[in-house]
């Protein structure tokens, strides 16, 4: 019934009251990372957000409340998940509840303990950050990576899941396509296939993904410019890229999903990275207090309307509206 009212809330009717909970959660467990990506505010060093590591009791929190509504959780955001101690006891946690869940990882660091704990956990899928073949190419933007351990780890959960008869984790490998790793494309879908990875899936590179929300067009693509592919299917930034990858007409954040960090702040989505523009902390309350409140409320406005001036009270939506993402 949950899932049938937003569904209906988001595609129909818009209101800025939802009735319900949202069917999806992002949920950073760590907003920390071992490498220096530079299109990446965690990887800049930068200090818009408060640093630290989500405890499993405040996770448990999330999900006891929220948890008999949801289909999927993505333990991930501005940080490498695989840096908390307590990512497989949440893996479990939500999985022992009936929630798909999901890690995106750099996987630069597993010793045999973690391979196994990630097997058993009941992780449904493994997104595996993997931007070339070679460690020269790899390094280009995964700054601090080791090439050679990625590797690793992919074959050593294969592996495991073998030795275990597990059919999860779906690994996918994901390969952001920029100037430097296009050529190595067809190189890339060979090892996939070679390695036995279950998915091999290929992204645009964004601009600065920490401040692209505030930028126009012209800026952000001066920004990511030494990145942009050559080959104009792989660059989103393209005219002819809308035909693939369009411009959303409304923002599905504000009526089936929600953004909790890890000291409990909810942002309105996982674009915004400084903490001044969230919507306010579960933990000192709860989450139902906060997913109607007035910002969330104010912003479901201005998505529905597609104009900012005459809202009352203005969000970090109203940039999302006025750089033109919706």
């Amino acid at each position: 019934m949950n899932f049938c009212l937003i569904i209906f809330q988001h595609t129909i009717t818009k209101n800025s009251f939802v009735i319900g909970y949202p069917i999806e959660l992002v949920v950073d467990p760590i907003d920390a990372c071992n490498l220096h990506c530079p299109l990446c505010p965690t990887g800049q060093g930068r200090k818009e957000r408060s640093r630290g590591k989500m405890s499993f009791n405040n996770f448990k929190r999330i999900v006891d409340e929220i948890g008999k509504y949801l289909y999927r959780i993505d333990l991930h955001n501005w940080g490498e998940p695989l840096l908390n101690d307590d990512i497989f006891d949440m893996i479990r946690y939500a999985h022992d509840r009936g929630i798909e869940v999901r890690v995106s990882t750099n996987l630069n660091f597993l010793d045999a303990n973690k391979v196994e704990n990630l097997v058993r956990s009941g992780l449904d899928e493994l997104i595996v950050s993997l931007d070339g073949v070679s460690q020269e190419t790899y390094e280009k933007y995964r700054v601090g990576g080791d090439f050679n351990k990625v590797i690793k780890g992919i074959k050593a959960i294969i592996e495991k899941k073998k030795e275990l008869n597990k059919f999860t984790p779906f690994i996918t490998w994901q390969f952001l396509v920029m100037a430097h790793n296009e050529s190595e494309i067809p190189k890339a879908y060979k090892m996939a296939k070679i390695l036995g990875v279950d998915k091999f899936e290929l992204l645009p590179i964004h601009s600065d993904m920490g401040r692209e929300l505030f930028l126009d067009r012209e800026t952000r693509v001066e920004i990511a410019r030494k990145w942009l592919p050559h080959d104009e299917k792989y660059n989103m930034y393209n005219i002819k890229r809308k035909k693939v990858y369009p411009k959303p007409k409304t923002c599905s954040f504000l009526w089936v999903q929600s953004v909790i960090n890890w000291n409990g702040s909810i942002s309105p989505c996982c674009s915004v990275y400084p903490e001044k523009y969230d919507f306010g902390n579960m933990f000192d309350s709860n989450f139902k207090n906060i997913w109607n409140n007035a910002k969330y409320k104010a912003s479901r406005k201005m998505v529905r309307q597609r104009r900012v001036h005459d809202i009352d009270l203005k969000t970090v939506c109203a940039d999302c509206i006025n750089n033109k993402y919706i």
